[in-house]
């Protein structure tokens, strides 16, 4: 399991309060904690190291006690190994007599809530590099579709600039969080505008003079799409929830919204409405199923806010917002039924 030094830094004088509040809790959760006094200033900084799973759990316990005073600060950064091992320093410090420990909240397998806010984050503003990069990506699916070339869609399969703000639609709906919500909602449509009207524009001015088999698959839809892209979003929300990055990559490929994106862009400008639809369609299918299963799976994971009335509100809120992503999922359906796909 992955470790994670998290970092208090206090005035000197509430050392004694720190210290309490610290060893109040180790008994539950099972960390290792030092202070340090910062060479500016008078302020102690309080480093403590345990596994990720129990991160949020003392976060959640140090916000309520420290977080409402600006004297007060948190960090959290990964640490790689600690010697003596965390489990081994665990069982010298049940060698000791301590009281017995309270009923602790179950361990959480997974990066904080904190630490995941920061990374979906990341991937959700709207930015003159992620304008760019929706640009440049755009571009290489264009050539890959035209050209048929697997290797090259796959590379702007990888870029994958619309993930991230589908990502953080579905954390911001688990979590209550407006503003997430609109900054999502805001960077997903300028990505989904530029990457259809470039498509669009290709199309009218290059043309499709041959209809590649890349092209033709993204210009139908069946029902294995709905289910690889549920399974294919609910095994990349995962992956975000553990903090690995890398096994990304392979979700990334599996579920494409770019190259349906830019193929409905090229048959529109190019005059094929049918072909249009139907990679429309496609691309549609994606981000309904990517944005239930990452509501669902957020929800299984226990993605929630802080507070219990934030917790009731978000609750209520993202249970309605998989109501509507399976209720579009059913008319998608029901669409798919009446044009006999």
């Amino acid at each position: 399991m992955a470790l994670r030094v998290i970092e208090i830094v206090t005035p000197r004088s509430d050392k004694d309060d720190v210290v309490r509040s610290l060893e109040e809790h180790r008994t539950d959760e099972g960390y290792v904690f030092w202070a340090s006094p910062l060479e500016r200033g008078e302020g102690i900084s309080f480093r403590m190291i345990l596994d990720v799973q129990d991160t949020e759990n003392v976060l959640d316990k140090f916000e309520q006690l420290f977080a409402w005073t600006d004297k007060y600060r948190i960090v959290v950064y990964p640490a790689e190994a600690t010697i003596p091992r965390l489990d081994k320093l665990a069982s010298e410090d049940k060698n000791e007599f301590t009281p017995a420990p309270k009923e602790s909240e179950p361990k959480k397998n997974r990066i904080s809530r904190e630490e995941l806010y920061a990374d979906v984050l990341d991937t959700t503003l709207l930015s003159r590099n992620y304008v760019i990069l929706v640009l440049l990506s755009s571009l290489v699916a264009i050539i890959g579709l035209l050209r048929g070339n697997v290797a090259i869609i796959i590379g702007a399969m990888v870029l994958a600039p619309l993930l991230g703000p589908n990502v953080g639609l579905s954390l911001a709906t688990t979590l209550g969080d407006k503003k997430l919500s609109m900054e999502s909602l805001k960077t997903m449509t300028v990505g989904i505008a530029l990457c259809f009207f470039l498509a669009a524009a290709a199309g009218l001015l290059l043309g499709i003079p041959h209809v590649t088999d890349e092209l033709a698959a993204r210009s139908v839809i069946s029902y294995s799409d709905i289910i690889l892209a549920i399974v294919s979003g609910a095994a990349g929300i995962v992956t975000v929830t553990q903090g690995v990055p890398t096994s990304l990559v392979g979700v990334m490929v599996a579920l494409s919204l770019l190259p349906p994106l830019v193929a409905s862009g090229l048959f529109f400008g190019a005059g094929m409405m049918p072909h249009a639809l139907g990679a429309g369609m496609l691309f549609l299918a994606n981000v309904i199923c990517l944005n239930l299963a990452g509501v669902v799976t957020f929800i299984l994971f226990g993605i929630q806010p802080l507070s219990w009335w934030d917790k009731e509100q978000a609750k209520n809120g993202a249970w309605r917002a998989a109501i509507l992503w399976t209720l579009l999922l059913a008319a998608l359906v029901v669409l798919m039924v009446y044009e006999g796909r």
